[in-house]
C-alpha cells in the first residue's frame, strides 16, 4: 500500500510537470538578435554604447522577411547578464512589449514607463519592420551596466502568453529554468558587448504637428530622417503621441529632415496630392523658428535635450 502510495505520488508529480510544459507549448522558433537602429550589421555584436543597442527579430541584414521569423504575437523583452542570473532591466515588463506579424517585429507596444525607440529596419522597410531600443528614454540609467569584466550582456525575448508573473512588476522570481519570469525553454536570446555609455550625451526628441487650419494636432506614424556625425542616415517613426525620443546622441552634427512625397507617411499627408495642393512646412528648434532640413550642431555646452517640431499643412489653390 505504501509502495502504491508513492507511485501514485511520482506519477501525479511527473504528470503535473508534463501538464506545466504542455501549457507554455514547445518552445518558440526563429530568432533575435542586436542591431542599429537601422537594422544594421554591428562588427562582432561589439556596441561603444548600451545605449545604442537595438533589438531586431527573425530575418538578419540581406535575409529574406520569413527567414527566421518570429512566430506572430505579442512579446515581451529584458536585458540580464549573461548567465541570466542578474536582471538589468529597470523598467515595468509591460513597458518592454513588441508586435511581430509576418515574422518581423512590426511595433512597439509598451506602456508603464518612459518609451523605448524604434528604428526602421532598413533590410524590411517596405513589409513595416522595425527595430526597438533595449533602453528606454532615461538611458543610461536604463538598463544597468553588467557586471560581466567582458562588458557582455544578454537580451531576451518570450511570447506575452509564456511569461511568469506579473508585467506590472520590474521583476518577478520564477524558480529553476526560468529567469525574472522568463523560461528558457520559451525564450529567444542573443548575447553582445557594449561599452557603459558615453560622456556628454543628448536625447533628440522629434515631433509631428498637422495644421488643419484650425487647430494644431500630433500626427502618428510619420517617418523622420536622421543623418548623424558620422554620415549615417536612419528613420524613425512617431509613436501615438506625435513625438519619438533619440536617446543618448554623441557631439557632432545633425541634420533632421522629412520627405513629404513618400507614400509611406501616414495620412492625411499620404501623396500624390489633388491638383494644386502642396504641403507646407515650418520648423522649430527648441522653440526657435529654424530652417529647413533643420541642422544643428550639438556639444556639452548644449542643452541635454534638442527638440525638433515640424509643424505640416496642405495647402490648395483654388
Amino acid at each position: 500500500m505504501k509502495n502504491f502510495s508513492i507511485q501514485t505520488n511520482l506519477l501525479s508529480g511527473i504528470c503535473l510537470v508534463v501538464l506545466a510544459a504542455t501549457a507554455h507549448g514547445a518552445g518558440v522558433s526563429g530568432a533575435i538578435f542586436t542591431t542599429t537602429a537601422n537594422g544594421s550589421t554591428v562588427n562582432s555584436n561589439q556596441f561603444d554604447s548600451k545605449c545604442a543597442v537595438y533589438l531586431d527579430g527573425g530575418p538578419g541584414p540581406n535575409a529574406p522577411a520569413r527567414a527566421a521569423g518570429l512566430p506572430d504575437g505579442d512579446y515581451f523583452f529584458q536585458v540580464t547578464d549573461p548567465s541570466g542570473a542578474q536582471l538589468l532591466s529597470t523598467d515595468p515588463v509591460s513597458n518592454r512589449r513588441f508586435r511581430v506579424v509576418g515574422g518581423i517585429i512590426t511595433a512597439y507596444t509598451g506602456f508603464g514607463g518612459p518609451a523605448h525607440a524604434t528604428g526602421i529596419d532598413q533590410d524590411h522597410a517596405a513589409q513595416g519592420a522595425i527595430t526597438i531600443s533595449l533602453a528606454n528614454t532615461t538611458c543610461s540609467n536604463d538598463y544597468l551596466t553588467t557586471p560581466n569584466v567582458g562588458n557582455v550582456y544578454k537580451v531576451w525575448a518570450t511570447p506575452v502568453a509564456s511569461y511568469v508573473g506579473s508585467p506590472s512588476n520590474v521583476d518577478n522570481p520564477c524558480g529553476n529554468g526560468c529567469f525574472h519570469g522568463f523560461l528558457s525553454s520559451q525564450s529567444k536570446t542573443d548575447n553582445f558587448k557594449a561599452q557603459p555609455g558615453f560622456a556628454s550625451v543628448f536625447s533628440l526628441v522629434l515631433k509631428k504637428v498637422l495644421n488643419d487650419g484650425v487647430n494644431l494636432s500630433p500626427l502618428a506614424g510619420w517617418i523622420f530622417t536622421v543623418t548623424d556625425p558620422n554620415g549615417v542616415t536612419n528613420q524613425f517613426i512617431t509613436d501615438t503621441t506625435g513625438q519619438i525620443t533619440i536617446p543618448q546622441l554623441v557631439a557632432g552634427n545633425y541634420t533632421i529632415s522629412e520627405n513629404v512625397n513618400d507614400t509611406n507617411q501616414p495620412p492625411p499627408l499620404t501623396p500624390p496630392f489633388a491638383t494644386g495642393c502642396s504641403i507646407g512646412i515650418s520648423t522649430t528648434l527648441n522653440g526657435n523658428t529654424s530652417g529647413f532640413p533643420v541642422t544643428f550642431t550639438w556639444n556639452s555646452s548644449q542643452p541635454g535635450v534638442m527638440t525638433v517640431v515640424f509643424v505640416n499643412q496642405m495647402l490648395c489653390i483654388g
